[in-house]
């Protein structure tokens, strides 16, 4: 008997965070790094939970090699006590028809739990989904007419060390961004009132 609840407990479980993976939208873009020792591909994700209590949007730099590198100061973005946590030294723009949109905001930052991406660092920007907010206003301002979207991370304790991150777009790549954040910045739906007996 008890084996079988235990089972079942698994079941649920499991099936709750399937359930939750599959309402996750998700983007990954390919781009270059340039300004750490080693120019190197690097990937951009774009994430959107839609659920309206406690869902995010999220965009996220991954930096591969960082570890076995050391070619950037990321142990000072790493982990909830980080130095550089609540500086805003992530800057993000997307350019182009002479219009460029930025946002300046400060980053979290680990190295990836994933086993083919170990040493791998992650720079992350998020904000509550359905909210208005800068990554919100940001991801909302991506149109057809963008051509790239950079991210230069500057280093704690020295401005003039930075990473620059580009991305190149296209119209089919902004309709791919568009369809995946869209759900998390649209306003949350009002419940409706419980009807009166």
């Amino acid at each position: 008997m008890k084996r079988t609840l235990v089972r079942i407990a698994v079941a649920t479980l499991l099936a709750a965070t399937s359930m939750a993976r599959a309402e996750e939208h998700r983007l990954v873009l390919e781009g270059h790094l340039e300004g750490a020792g080693s120019p190197r591909a690097v990937n951009l994700r774009l994430l959107c939970d839609p659920d309206p209590h406690g869902g995010a949007i999220s965009i996220e730099l991954w930096v591969p090699q960082a570890f076995k590198l050391k070619d950037f100061d990321y142990d000072d973005f790493e982990g909830p006590d980080a130095a550089a946590g609540e500086k805003a030294l992530s800057h993000l723009s997307f350019g182009g028809d002479s219009r460029t949109t930025e946002i300046t905001y400060p980053a979290a930052g680990w190295y990836s739990g994933e086993e083919q991406n170990t040493d791998t660092f992650v720079f992350g920007l998020s904000q509550r989904s359905h909210h208005k907010g800068k990554i919100a206003t940001f991801l909302e301002a991506v149109d057809a007419k963008r051509t790239q979207l950079v991210w230069v991370q500057t280093g704690f304790d020295d401005p003039k060390r930075q990473l620059r991150a580009t991305f190149a777009l296209d119209g089919a790549t902004v309709k791919q961004i568009r369809d995946t954040v869209g759900a998390c910045l649209a306003p949350a739906a009002k419940s409706k009132p419980a009807a009166k007996k």
